[in-house]
């Protein structure tokens, strides 16, 4: 029977994503893969992803001091700024230097620190192949969203929301 993504019991806001997640992530179940989560909050979603990724490394980063027990010995807490290149480059170093199996950003949200760690790391660390996924970037379209209040499409002025970058990513991709 094919193992399942389930959020219940773990502290974490990635109960809504995991039907995306599935789809992509159930041929790495078996993997000895390496994952770099921006963004962990508690960290009850690497607790999650070192359980569902049971040959798995998992790091994270996140810009407060995160602690979990872990008997395994396979998560891996950094603290920091995600648009920090240098921590990135030491924590690829020390956890990946072949590269990320997956790379999830659920970090600031803000269009600028966002595009400054996902090219970095997507060029850089993530390993040919891999996977990389930015969580929530539709903040862009909320009015309490630092990029959402200034969100104009079709607007120079818009270039740094994660909205923005993303279609232009998307534009970029397609030409």
């Amino acid at each position: 029977m094919r193992k399942r993504l389930d959020a219940q019991g773990y502290d974490s806001d990635k109960g809504d994503l995991f039907w995306y997640y599935e789809e992509y992530f159930e041929p790495l179940v078996d993997q000895e893969i390496k994952l770099l989560e921006l963004g962990v909050g508690k960290g009850g979603s690497l607790l999650l992803w070192r359980d569902y990724f049971e040959k798995g490394i998992i790091v994270g980063l996140d810009m407060n001091r995160v602690h979990i027990e872990d008997p395994t010995g396979r998560i891996h807490v950094y603290q920091g700024q995600q648009q920090d290149i240098a921590l990135l480059d030491r924590i690829a170093q020390e956890m990946a230097p072949e590269g990320f199996d997956v790379i999830i950003d659920d970090c600031s949200h803000i269009g600028e620190l966002t595009r400054t760690s996902f090219w970095h790391l997507f060029d850089n660390h993530l390993k040919p192949g891999g996977l990389y996924s930015i969580e929530d970037w539709c903040t862009g379209y909320w009015d309490v969203s630092i990029d959402g209040r200034q969100y104009k499409p079709r607007c120079q002025s818009n270039s740094y929301s994660i909205t923005s970058y993303s279609v232009s990513f998307v534009e970029f991709l397609s030409t």
